[in-house]
């Protein structure tokens, strides 16, 4: 009955109620798409921040109350029809291909001997179309599973493959392209998984998808582990139906940072599409003080990595990632009625591989 308030133009962001960012907040909208209250909403800043005030919770506390309804937004733009949707020309993309960027310098570290002459960068560059810019920053391209460009995040990092975060450490083509007068400025974002346009290739057809937050864990979990195809949300809120739609049918498993367990468990009940599976190991594998530091399954990859253990192949060995296998469809029917397990136990049945 409720949804956050979708992303239009930087004046659809409020000013957030905790840490005072004029442009972070998404209200929550009631059945008539109005504003529920100008406290009741999330805050985009989620490690910095962290406010989250979902419904659920304001009728608790405001039981009897009515909602503050005559409240007006700034910028609140009427209901329009929806737009067809903006993308941004292939060219551009093909225009950015480079490995020349701090971040893929240091996979190469991770994986290849600092050379970019390597199967595992050349593959990840071909399959993600990894692009930099002149600053060396990397450019992670949102290309939709029908091959549309949605638009590209540029991040920087450092030598040693963390995000810097002061300054302009996030930016968007797409912001930039309007800024340079090569986009009207109409257009709007409608954003995708980070690696959705591998879902139509041949080879990944039946192969499982594995979901992460960031779009770096994409790439590291891909390196380690081309038996899965590895997609990134972008970030913990970023986890929505109507991006995971494109996986109806498939078996996902998800693995959210140490900090997202509990809510991405909540968020996998509503995607009822698809087989879904989320991972616990980091809760079971962390320390203490990989916790405090909020770490996600690409840093407890890269520790695996510099501690000498080897990667996994394909087989039963992945259990030490993966928890345990995705559920059979007969596994998942026994959960629901434990009969059907009394039943083959009687007539000796073997299940058809």
């Amino acid at each position: 009955m409720y949804q956050l308030q979708k992303y239009r133009t930087r004046a659809s962001r409020h000013q957030c109620p905790k840490c005072g960012d004029p442009h972070s907040f998404t209200y929550y909208l009631d059945e008539d798409g109005q504003p529920i209250d100008p406290t009741c909403g999330r805050c985009d800043h989620e490690s910095s921040c962290g406010y989250h005030y979902p419904p659920s919770e304001y009728y608790r506390d405001h039981q009897g109350e009515k909602p503050m309804k005559n409240f007006v937004p700034k910028m609140q733009a009427p209901a329009m029809p929806p737009k067809p949707l903006c993308t941004i020309p292939f060219k551009y993309v093909r225009q950015s291909a480079s490995y020349n960027s701090h971040f893929v310098l240091f996979l190469c570290g991770l994986f290849d001997r600092y050379t970019l002459e390597s199967p595992t960068i050349s593959r990840l560059g071909e399959l993600y179309a990894i692009g930099a810019t002149q600053d060396k920053d990397i450019i992670f391209w949102q290309i939709d599973i029908n091959g549309k460009v949605r638009t590209g995040k540029i991040m920087k990092y450092g030598a040693d493959g963390h995000r810097i975060k002061y300054g302009n450490g996030v930016n968007w083509v797409h912001a930039k392209m309007k800024k340079d007068g090569l986009l009207p400025d109409d257009w709007e974002l409608t954003q995708c998984l980070f690696g959705e346009h591998l879902l139509n290739l041949s080879m990944n057809r039946n192969k499982v998808v594995a979901i992460v937050e960031s779009e770096k864990s994409a790439l590291i979990g891909a390196a380690c582990f081309p038996q899965y195809v590895w997609l990134a949300t972008g970030g913990k809120s970023q986890l929505s139906s109507d991006k995971m739609k494109v996986l109806y049918g498939r078996t996902v498993i998800m693995f959210p940072d140490v900090d997202g367990y509990n809510e991405w468990q909540d968020r996998a009940k509503q995607f009822t599409f698809c087989k879904v599976t989320v991972s616990d190991v980091l809760q079971r594998n962390a320390t203490e003080e990989e916790r405090a530091a909020k770490i996600d399954i690409a840093d407890w990859l890269i520790r695996q990595l510099r501690d000498g253990r080897p990667t996994p192949q394909p087989t039963e060995e992945y259990q030490w990632l993966f928890g345990e296998k995705p559920k059979t469809d007969l596994e998942l029917m026994i959960e629901e009625h434990p009969v059907i397990q009394h039943l083959i136990d009687d007539l000796g049945l073997v299940p058809d591989d």
